[in-house]
C-alpha cells in the first residue's frame, strides 16, 4: 500500500501540484451509515488525473475512479483519496463515522387466539432504542411506542404477521416479525364401527389442534339417536346404539380459554340380520357365450354380497345382478344378505356353464408386416371354426388359419360351435394392417430451421406409437405420426427413420426416408480466450467455414458486447476491452445459401491495477541519489538494469552511475499487471574536443564546424562570422583567418568544458574569359583571358570543341552557338571561374535546304525538312502546292530534326510529282530572324 509521503516529498512536490486539489463524497447505501453497510465514493478533484489510490480505512484499497466498500463494523475511519497527476500528487482525506447495526427479535405471550382478545409483545433488541413502530397486519394503523412491550387486541379471524421496527440514536434500524392466528380450534374425530347389528358398541374420538397450554375443559357428544348429549372430558367416549336406524352423530368441544368448535361424524346405521333369505338363476346351464342372471330376496335387506364362484364377487343394492363367465364348469354361487351392515344368513346354489368360450390371439410376421397368423385359445370341445377375416375374403374353417391383408383397419372375428350342447361363442378383434412412407419435403435446410416429417399410412390404427430418429436426433415413442423437430446439428444424414409400433400383437416397423437431407450452413467455431486483463490485447481466432464445401460463407458479424463495436470481417483485428465486466462475445454468420447462425461465448475482462512513478523522469549529477515513488494500489514489484536496494518498497533511494530505466509493475489477485517507467537521467563529466582543428577556406567561403561531445549546452566565442553562436554546427565565414572558442554544459549545469578550431583563410586567384563574340560559320577563333598571377592551372569546358583542355589560351572552329567555361585554381588550392560565348553569324547561307526529294519509303531522302546552322529555332516551315493551297505546316522546332519534315502527303494522300514552295521563318543563336521563301520538287 502506499505510504503516506514524507514532509520532504511533499514540499517536493508542492509547486508542481498546488494547481490541482483534490476531494471526493460518499453516500451509503441505507442513508444511515449502520454496519454492515456499502459506501459508494465519488472523486471529484480537477484537472487532470492520470489515476487514484483509495484507502478506505478498513483494511480495503482501490484504484478506481468511484469505487465503493463495505464497512461490517461500527467505527471511525480515516478515508484517503491521492490523486496522481503527470508529475504530482495531491492527496485529500476525510472522516467517515460508521455506526453500529442493531437487531431485534420479537416474541409474544401467545401466538394463537380463538375469541377476539390481546396478544401481547415484546421486542428484544441491541444498542440505544429510541422507538419501535409496530404493525399488527390487521388493517390497524401502525404505532409508535418508546417501550419495548405493547398489547393489541384482535377481532376479526384471521392469520397475522405481526411486524416491529426499532429505531436507535443513530437512525439505524432493525426490524422483526412474528405470525399469530386468531382462529377457532379445529378438531377431527373417527368412530368404529360405521355400521352393524345392534346393539352395536361404537368408539369415538376426538382429536383438537390447541396451542401448547391450552386445554379442552369440555366435550359435548350427540350420537343422534334421541340420548341425552354426554359431556366428558375426555377426547374418547363409547355409545351403545341399540335401536335400528341411521344416525349423524357430532361432538363439540370448549376449551380452558372458552373457545369452541365442532365436528359432524359421517352418517352411521345399524340394523338387525335379514330374514327370509331366498335365491336362484335364471336356469341351471348356460352356455359359455351367455351372460346368467342372478336373484336374491331377504325381509328388511338393503344390501347384497355375491360370490359367484370364480374368485369374483360383486356388492350390489338390487335383487337382482348379472354376471358373465370366462371359464367352463360348475360354479357354487354364494350370496349374502345384509341390513345396515348387518348380516343375515347365506345361501348358494350352483349353475353350470357349458359349452365353448370363443378367444383367440394373432401376431403379424416380420418379414412381411401384412401376414397375420391367428391362434385359436378357445375353451371346450370345438367341433367347428368359422373365421371371418372382415376384408371380404372367404371364411376360414381351420383351427389356427393365416391372412394377408390390403391396408387398412379389419374386425376379425371367430365363431366356435359345439355339437354336442349346440353352444357357439364369438370373439373379435381388430386388425391392422398396410405399408407406411416417411415424407418430408425438404432435401436440404438450413440448421435450425423447422421441418416436417409425416407417416403416410393407411391401417387407422389410433393407438400406435411412433419412435423417430431423423436429421441426428431422437424423440419419442409419441402417439402423433407427423414430427416438426428443429434440425439442430450440421451434416448430411442418411438414416432417417421412424420406428411404428401398432402393438403387442404386431412387430415394430421401421420405414425409412430412403433419402438423404443435407443440413447446411455456416458451420461455427472460434478460439478466443475466456478471460483477459482490461486493456490487454484481445484476439480471435475464426475457424468458421461453410459445412458444405461449396458453399461460402458471405457475411460476418461479430458483437463483442460492447456498445457500438461490431465487425464484419471474417478474422477481426485484435482489440481492446476497456473496461472490466462479463462480455458476450456473439459470431453470426451468413452463407450464399441464406442460411444464418449465431455462436456466443462469454469472456471475463478483469480489472488492471494501478500503478505511477513520480517523479516520471528526472536528471542528477553523477555521484548524487534521487527518491522514485510509486503510488500503487496492489503488489508491487521493480526491476532495472541498475541496483536496486529494495524491489518492493513504496520509495526507491536510486544513486545511479549511467542514465538509468526503473520499472514498476502492480499485480492484482488477478494476475493482471501494469507497469510504470521513470528514466533518470546522470550527467557524468566529459572534455570537449572539435571534429578538426585547424581548417582552412578561400576567402568568400564558408565552413562548417562542430565540437563534441553532444547533448550538451554549446556557446561559440566570437560570434562574428558564425551563422549561430549556441548550436553545434554553426557556419563559419569569416573574413581572415580567426579562432572559434566552443563551451560545453550539459542541461543540468553539472559540468563544462571548451575547446576550439582555427579556420584559415586563403585568398582567391582572377579570371576574365574576354566578351562573347560572334564569328561566320566554320571560321577558327582563339579565346585570349586575363589572369591573376597565383593562378596554376586551367580546365576548359566543354573541351572537345577546343584545341586544348587545361591550356591559358585555346583554339577553335565555329560550328554554332557555343558558351566556353574557364576554371583556374590559385597556389594555395583556390578556384576561380568565367565564360565567353562564341555565336555564329546570322545569314541565309547558314539555311541548307534541298531542292528536290523523293518520298518513296526507300528510307533515303523520303522527308523534306530545312538544315541550318547558326538557328535556335524555326517558328514556321510551310509547304503550298501550285495552287497556293497550305499541305504542310510545322512550327517552334529545332532544326535539323526529322520528325518535323514533309512525307509529301495531304490529308494522308500521296502527292503527284510537281514543284512545291516552302515559306520557313527562324531565329538565329546570336538573335535576329532569317525569312526565306523558294521552290521545290517532289520526285516519285
Amino acid at each position: 500500500m502506499p505510504k503516506p509521503l514524507c514532509l520532504i516529498i511533499s514540499l517536493f512536490f508542492f509547486f508542481f501540484a498546488k494547481s490541482q486539489t483534490a476531494s471526493f463524497t460518499y453516500q451509503s447505501s441505507d442513508g444511515l451509515y449502520c454496519s454492515p453497510v456499502n459506501v459508494q465514493f465519488i472523486q471529484t478533484t480537477t484537472g487532470n488525473a492520470r489515476g487514484f489510490i483509495w484507502n478506505f480505512g478498513n483494511g480495503q484499497t482501490s484504484s478506481s475512479a468511484n469505487p465503493a466498500t463495505v464497512y461490517t463494523t461500527a467505527g471511525t475511519y480515516t478515508v484517503t483519496l491521492t490523486a496522481v497527476y503527470n508529475n504530482s500528487t495531491v492527496q485529500t482525506s476525510q472522516t467517515l463515522v460508521i455506526n453500529s447495526g442493531i437487531t431485534a427479535s420479537l416474541t409474544a405471550n401467545r401466538n394463537y387466539i380463538c375469541t377476539p382478545g390481546a396478544i401481547i409483545f415484546t421486542a428484544s433488541n441491541s444498542g440505544n432504542i429510541t422507538n419501535y413502530e409496530w404493525d399488527f397486519g390487521d388493517g390497524s394503523p401502525l404505532s409508535n411506542t418508546t417501550t419495548a412491550t405493547i398489547s393489541h387486541n384482535f377481532s376479526l379471524i384471521g392469520s397475522y404477521l405481526v411486524k416491529v421496527k426499532v429505531t436507535d440514536v443513530s437512525g439505524c434500524t432493525a426490524t422483526s416479525t412474528y405470525a399469530v392466528v386468531y382462529q377457532n380450534p379445529p378438531v377431527t374425530a373417527t368412530l368404529t364401527p360405521a355400521e352393524g347389528c345392534i346393539p352395536a358398541l361404537v368408539s369415538f374420538s376426538a382429536t383438537p389442534n390447541i396451542p401448547a397450554g391450552t386445554t379442552v375443559t369440555n366435550y359435548t357428544w350427540n350420537f343422534g339417536d334421541g340420548s341425552s348429549a354426554l359431556s366428558t372430558t375426555s377426547s374418547s367416549v363409547s355409545h351403545s346404539y341399540t335401536v335400528v336406524g341411521s344416525y349423524s352423530p357430532t361432538v363439540s368441544l370448549t376449551t380452558s380459554e372458552g373457545c369452541s368448535n365442532n365436528y359432524s361424524f359421517a352418517s352411521v346405521a345399524y340394523g338387525t340380520p335379514p330374514t327370509g333369505l331366498s335365491a336362484r338363476s335364471d336356469k341351471a346351464v348356460y352356455c359359455g357365450s351367455e351372460t346368467p342372471t342372478f336373484y336374491a330376496n331377504a325381509t328388511n335387506a338393503n344390501k347384497y354380497i355375491w360370490d359367484f364362484g370364480d374368485g369374483t364377487s360383486a356388492t350390489v343394492f338390487d335383487t337382482i345382478t348379472t354376471h358373465k363367465y370366462d371359464s367352463l364348469g360348475v360354479k357354487s354361487v354364494t350370496v349374502t344378505p345384509y341390513f345396515n351392515g348387518c348380516a343375515g344368513a347365506s345361501t348358494s346354489f350352483q349353475v353350470d356353464i357349458v359349452g365353448v368360450i370363443a378367444s383367440f390371439n394373432f401376431n403379424n410376421t416380420c418379414s412381411t408386416k401384412s401376414s397375420f397368423s391367428f391362434t385359436n385359445t378357445s375353451q371346450g370341445i370345438i367341433n367347428s371354426y368359422l373365421w371371418n377375416f372382415g376384408d371380404g375374403s372367404p371364411v376360414e374353417t381351420i383351427p389356427n388359419p393365416s391372412h394377408t391383408y390390403g391396408s387398412g383397419s379389419f374386425s376379425v372375428s371367430l365363431i366356435v360351435t359345439n355339437s354336442t350342447t349346440g353352444c357357439s361363442s364369438r370373439a373379435s378383434a381388430s386388425v391392422h394392417s398396410g405399408s407406411s412412407t416417411l415424407t418430408n419435403p425438404d432435401t436440404a435446410i438450413c440448421r435450425n430451421s423447422i421441418t416436417t416429417f409425416t407417416v403416410n399410412n393407411n391401417q387407422n390404427n389410433a393407438g400406435a406409437t411412433y419412435l423417430w430418429n431423423v436429421v441426428g436426433r431422437n424423440f419419442g415413442p409419441s402417439a402423433d405420426d407427423v414430427l416438426n423437430i428443429n434440425a439442430s446439428t450440421l451434416g448430411n444424414f442418411t438414416n432417417n427413420y421412424v420406428v411404428i409400433n401398432n402393438g403387442t400383437n404386431y412387430c415394430p416397423d421401421t420405414v425409412y426416408l430412403n433419402r438423404n437431407i443435407l443440413v447446411r450452413g455456416p458451420n461455427l467455431s472460434f478460439d478466443a480466450p475466456a478471460s483477459v486483463c482490461q486493456n490487454s490485447i484481445y484476439s480471435i481466432n475464426n475457424t468458421s467455414s461453410a459445412f458444405v464445401p461449396t458453399d461460402s460463407v458471405v457475411l460476418w458479424y461479430w458483437n463483442y458486447g460492447i456498445t457500438n463495436r461490431n465487425d464484419t470481417i471474417i478474422q477481426p483485428a485484435p482489440m481492446r476491452f476497456t473496461g472490466p465486466g462479463l462480455f458476450n462475445l456473439k459470431l453470426v454468420a451468413r452463407d450464399n445459401k441464406g442460411c444464418v447462425d449465431s455462436l456466443s461465448k462469454q469472456v471475463r475482462v478483469n480489472p488492471i491495477p494501478f500503478v505511477e512513478i513520480l517523479p516520471k523522469s528526472n536528471f542528477i549529477c553523477a555521484g548524487s541519489q534521487d527518491t522514485l515513488l510509486a503510488y500503487h494500489s496492489d503488489t508491487l514489484l521493480w526491476t532495472s538494469s541498475g541496483a536496486l536496494a529494495c524491489n518492493n518498497c513504496d520509495t526507491l533511494i536510486i544513486s545511479p552511475t549511467t542514465t538509468t530505466q526503473y520499472v514498476a509493475t502492480a499485480t492484482n489477485s488477478f494476475n493482471c499487471s501494469i507497469s510504470d517507467t521513470a528514466i533518470i537521467t546522470v550527467y557524468s563529466l566529459f572534455t570537449a574536443q572539435p571534429t578538426a582543428s585547424p581548417v582552412s577556406i578561400c576567402a568568400g567561403e564558408s565552413i562548417t564546424i562542430n565540437a563534441g561531445p553532444p547533448g550538451k549546452i554549446i556557446s561559440w566565442s566570437p560570434s562574428q562570422g558564425l551563422s549561430s553562436a549556441s548550436i553545434y554546427n554553426p557556419v563559419a565565414s569569416p573574413l581572415s583567418g580567426t579562432t572559434y572558442t566552443a563551451t560545453l554544459t550539459d542541461s543540468a549545469r553539472c559540468f563544462s568544458s571548451t575547446t576550439s578550431v582555427y579556420v584559415n583563410v586563403k585568398s582567391l586567384p582572377t579570371v576574365d574569359a574576354g566578351a562573347d563574340r560572334i564569328v561566320p560559320y566554320n571560321t577558327p577563333f582563339t579565346i585570349t583571358p586575363m589572369y591573376s598571377n597565383n593562378v596554376r592551372s586551367y580546365l576548359w569546358s566543354p573541351a572537345n570543341l577546343l584545341s586544348c583542355r587545361s591550356c591559358a589560351t585555346p583554339s577553335g572552329t565555329a560550328l554554332g552557338a557555343q558558351t566556353y567555361i574557364i576554371q583556374v585554381r590559385s597556389d594555395s588550392g583556390c578556384v576561380a571561374r568565367d565564360s565567353v560565348r562564341i555565336l555564329v553569324e546570322c545569314k541565309f547561307a547558314n539555311l541548307l535546304i534541298p531542292s528536290a526529294f523523293t518520298p518513296n519509303r526507300d528510307a533515303n531522302n523520303d522527308l523534306y525538312y530545312p538544315l541550318a546552322r547558326g538557328i535556335s529555332i524555326i517558328k514556321r516551315f510551310s509547304i503550298f502546292n501550285r495552287y497556293g493551297q497550305l499541305i504542310f505546316e510545322v512550327k517552334n522546332f529545332k532544326p535539323n530534326d526529322k520528325a518535323f519534315g514533309w512525307d509529301g502527303k495531304f490529308k494522308g494522300q500521296d502527292q503527284s510529282p510537281a514543284t512545291y514552295v516552302y515559306f520557313l521563318e527562324a531565329v538565329c543563336d546570336a538573335g535576329g530572324t532569317i525569312l526565306k521563301k523558294d521552290s521545290f520538287i517532289l520526285l516519285r
